[in-house]
């Protein structure tokens, strides 16, 4: 089973305690005051704790809210950015070091998400080095001002999220949230480190959309292949992938040249909508394909549905060169047509 895990850089004491609620928190104080410094070890007992309370409490990514158009000023939200942090030196006070942080959100359209916070209260004081210049960090906090542009967070937590495979053996490491092609079984064969050439990348556009979901059906041995219809949630829905030793269910959205170019979020429906609807497959692995390149916007929103504390998943990105890569191996990429004579 995975899980998360919360290491703490600034930890507000008061607000995580408000959000556990009264019993998690004597839980957490009771655990803390067994250590022979409880008041060092009071934010990070009380990270673990919310850790454990993340899906209960229902706080979901802020990007995931965004592309849902459901965000709004009290609710308490996540995300993993790379931030720039500033410290207010000037208007230090006993207790009181401020410091503010700003970070760009691309959910189709780029949003700035902007705070500041009290240094004073970081977990430790080694920590205040991770608070400094751009860190790509993970951020819980509470909406205090939105608009089309710009949201404003007030930090409940700053610092590093991971995921824990009880499962695993303790010295062997998470799963990462994003599987690549390499990983799976049924792509054993295939060499995604070959060269592309630009000639195959247009010949992949050739290839009808219909063609590429039915080539990566068998492929994987899944003889049950859906009709495309308009109420789709996804288009290709199998349990026999086989991924980094274990089979998965896996939910797949396929894109083909009826979008010939670089895939954005807009590309997605209408606020990219058909991530939203993938995810609420009953899949263990969302697959996302393309013909043509795939933005890192797009990649950005995957990973924010994948890691959202309420039901994190693993998701899995082919753009059009591995697309053409797979095709090739199975001799499904069209040759290149005749140059006319000079």
């Amino acid at each position: 089973m995975t899980r998360i895990a919360l290491e703490p850089y600034f930890l507000h004491q008061d607000q995580v305690q408000s959000l556990l609620g009264e019993h998690r928190t004597e839980s957490a104080r009771a655990r803390a005051a067994r250590r022979s410094d409880p008041e060092a070890a009071l934010p990070y007992v009380l990270a673990a704790e919310f850790a454990q309370a993340l899906s209960s409490l229902g706080i979901g990514e802020l990007a995931r809210r965004v592309l849902e158009r459901d965000l709004r000023a009290g609710q308490v939200v996540g995300t993993e950015l790379q931030f720039e942090f500033q410290r207010d030196r000037d208007r230090d006070a006993p207790g009181f070091k401020p410091a503010s942080f700003t970070a760009v959100l691309d959910a189709g359209e780029p949003m700035r998400v902007t705070g500041t916070f009290n240094a004073a209260r970081i977990a430790s004081s080694s920590a205040s080095g991770s608070l400094a210049g751009n860190r790509r960090v993970y951020l819980i906090g509470t909406v205090t001002n939105l608009s089309a542009e710009q949201v404003e967070l007030r930090p409940v937590f700053i610092g590093i999220r991971s995921f824990v495979d009880d499962d695993l053996p303790a010295v062997a490491s998470a799963p990462r949230a994003r599987v690549y092609p390499s990983d799976i079984g049924q792509f054993s064969g295939i060499d995604f480190a070959s060269p592309f050439a630009e000639a195959e990348g247009e010949a992949v556009l050739r290839v009808p959309e219909d063609t590429v979901k039915r080539a990566f059906a068998e492929l994987l041995g899944e003889p049950y292949v859906p009709k495309d219809w308009g109420g789709e949630r996804s288009d290709l829905y199998t349990s026999r992938v086989f991924a980094r030793g274990r089979q998965l269910s896996a939910a797949w959205l396929f894109k083909g040249p009826g979008f010939p170019r670089a895939m954005d979020v807009k590309a997605l429906g209408k606020n990219g909508d058909q991530i939203d609807r993938l995810f609420t497959e009953p899949a263990e692995l969302l697959v996302l394909q393309h013909c043509h390149q795939i933005k890192s916007s797009v990649v950005g929103m995957m990973d924010a549905y994948a890691h959202d504390a309420r039901h994190p998943r693993f998701y899995m990105i082919i753009d059009g060169a591995d697309t053409g890569r797979i095709l090739r191996s199975l001799g499904l990429l069209p040759a290149a047509p005749a140059r006319p004579p000079l």
